[in-house]
């Protein structure tokens, strides 16, 4: 059975409250049970991996190099793209769930993919940057709803339970060779 995945998108030039924020954040993605998914950098990316890792969840990068060594030290898998900034794309769609901490324009674009792809998204505009400047708000006509402020991380577990519940993970059984 597959877990939720959540991924957390933020700068690797952060600042000390987006680390806070991104840290608790990922400490909730795992009491929530759900994976993290982050770029595998640093800033943003290291802190939330390295909250969901020390609460025993799962971190999965999806980095814009190809050395697998090129991430923070609290992944626990990779996936290599060596697409540079076209990696963004990919992880914007690999969560069930988007949150934003900060972020320059990096994040800017997987918030505009995350949308295009009509996956939530929940900005913790306590951090600044496009979380801030988007909390509250509908980026254009493809959706009826706004991105989810939420303006103190210690009110995001509810918000993530609810989120889960009302999107939940549905998969396809298997077909071909590999079908029972």
């Amino acid at each position: 059975m597959r877990r939720p995945q959540i991924g957390i998108m933020g700068s690797s030039e952060a600042n000390e409250i987006q680390r806070s924020v991104a840290e608790r954040a990922g400490r909730c993605v795992a009491q929530v049970g759900a994976a993290l998914v982050t770029g595998g950098r640093d800033g943003v990316m290291q802190a939330a991996a390295k909250g969901c890792a020390e609460a025993g969840g799962i971190v999965i990068a999806v980095t814009p190099f190809t050395p697998m060594e090129q991430v923070n030290e609290y992944t626990h898998y990779v996936i290599p793209t060596g697409l540079g900034w076209a990696r963004n794309v990919i992880t914007a769609i690999s969560g069930d769930i988007i949150l934003v901490v900060g972020g320059a324009a990096g994040t800017l674009s997987e918030i505009a993919y995350a949308w295009m792809y009509d996956r939530p998204i929940v900005a913790l505009s306590e951090s600044g940057g496009w979380a801030k400047k988007l909390a509250g708000e509908r980026i254009d006509h493809r959706r009826e709803d706004c991105i989810v402020d939420c303006d103190d991380v210690n009110a995001l577990e509810p918000i993530l339970r609810k989120l889960l519940a009302e999107r939940p993970i549905k998969t396809i059984p298997p077909v071909g060779r590999d079908a029972p």
